[in-house]
């Protein structure tokens, strides 16, 4: 007797595409990342690919034409390939452990901030240039009405929204993909403000360190031979050159400034297997946190990329503001943490239950013990500070120092705090010119 088998009743439904666009990203920098990361996978393909020529990212905010473009000169998509690429949601290519962007969701990302979006590339060797139109406007109203969810399929929301076309070019050996959104809008338009979208994209993508930090040299030197996928980029924000945001001066909240005196590197480990390598910089007075937020805290970086913000590693701390007080970054180095859609953090797995027990372990419960260490000694030479005076009225009072037993024991404790205290000498001085005034 022949087994009968039951055609499959799949279906994937109109809110899949809503929850792909609309529900995607909240924050609208977001969608600036995920085309600057694809572009930088594009450019590795180029680079993979032994294809010499100089590669970079472009990005073009226009407040008053309210349009975005991001351009980037890589690889490109070659013609037979890029209307089903590009058609397909969640289908990409791309291999997990190889690339930053791997689902093939994130481009669709933009279409929930725009009234239009156009996608254009070109592959080397080709005359003729893919575009991709998405009438984000009516894909809004069509997703909008909830009677359309019982009459139309998933497909018939993608044709009525949106367009693929060929049409020939000149420049055979150019090769690019250009992303181009038209009526940008945004909640108070924080898109259009470019200090803040060059603050988040300094951040967050994968550019370099600016030539006048210290020690940004040493850090990518130590980087590249330790991370295998790290690689930085120039990328441009209409048309400055954006580099990450270190300084070895830092603005702190209590003191006012203070310096990066070295930098730190540590590796985090899972069975003798690196899990993360990463850094961080040595302050000489480890007193307060960081008043400037682009800068502070421990990032977590995969592909030189960051997931979540400067509180994901909050936790790890004894108190969640001690990862306020330092600068560093940890860069993933396994395969086995993948990023999840949003990047604000990795898929759970057991992989990263270690990575985060790796880092309290560490990293931030030594900072934490030091922190709190610095706290006290700064809490114990106040106090003395404030006893001088005392101590200079008993000894001009009659105060017996020339005990023998006294001034041992007296030599001993001072001993015993000036390890801790480097400043306790000026502190001794300060007291016998007391005495000197008084008598």
């Amino acid at each position: 007797m022949k087994s009968v088998q039951n055609k499959s009743k799949f279906k994937a439904g109109m809110y899949l595409l809503e929850t792909l666009t609309a529900g995607m990203y909240n924050n609208p920098f977001s969608i600036l990342r995920e085309y600057i990361q694809n572009a930088v996978d594009s450019i590795d393909m180029v680079t993979n690919n032994n294809l010499s020529k100089k590669m970079g990212v472009e990005v073009e905010i226009n407040p008053f034409e309210k349009t975005i473009e991001i351009n980037d000169n890589g690889f490109g998509i070659p013609s037979k390939e890029a209307e089903y690429i590009l058609s397909s949601i969640g289908g990409s290519k791309k291999a997990t452990n190889s690339y930053r962007g791997f689902r093939g969701i994130g481009r669709l990302g933009g279409l929930a901030f725009c009234e239009k979006a156009t996608f254009t590339t070109k592959s080397k060797g080709e005359n003729v240039e893919s575009i991709h139109l998405w009438n984000s406007e009516k894909l809004q109203l069509l997703l909008s009405n909830r009677n359309n969810h019982n009459n139309m399929s998933l497909k018939d929301i993608y044709d009525l929204s949106s367009n693929f076309s060929n049409k020939k070019v000149q420049g055979v050996n150019k090769s690019y993909f250009k992303v181009k959104l038209e009526g940008v809008k945004s909640f108070r338009n924080q898109i259009f403000d470019i200090r803040k979208v060059k603050d988040y994209l300094c951040q967050n993508i994968p550019v370099p360190f600016h030539p006048e930090f210290k020690f940004g040299k040493q850090i990518d030197r130590e980087l590249r031979s330790k991370v295998k996928n790290y690689n930085t980029y120039d990328i441009y924000l209409n048309g400055e050159k954006l580099y990450k945001s270190y300084s070895q001066t830092i603005k702190t909240v209590r003191k006012g400034h203070d310096t990066i005196d070295s930098i730190n590197f540590f590796p985090l480990f899972i069975e003798n297997n690196l899990l993360a390598y990463g850094w961080y910089g040595e302050r000489n007075d480890l007193l307060g946190s960081l008043k400037n937020k682009n800068v502070s805290g421990i990032r977590v970086k995969s592909g030189n990329l960051s997931i979540g913000n400067l509180h994901l590693l909050d936790s790890c701390f004894r108190e969640p503001r001690f990862n306020g007080y330092i600068i560093g970054e940890l860069h993933i180095t396994t395969p086995d943490l993948i990023p999840n859609s949003r990047r604000d953090d990795f898929i759970d797995n057991n992989v990263k239950l270690v990575l985060y027990n790796e880092i309290e372990k560490n990293l931030g419960l030594p900072i934490s013990k030091e922190i709190r260490q610095q706290s006290k000694n700064k809490a114990e030479m106040k106090s003395m500070r404030n006893q001088t005076p005392l101590l200079t009225n008993e000894i001009i009072n009659g105060y017996n120092i020339l005990n023998k037993r006294k001034v041992d024991n007296i030599l001993k404790e001072l001993n015993t705090i000036s390890i801790r205290h480097p400043k306790l000498p000026e502190l001794i001085n300060d007291l016998f010119r007391c005495i000197e005034i008084k008598k």
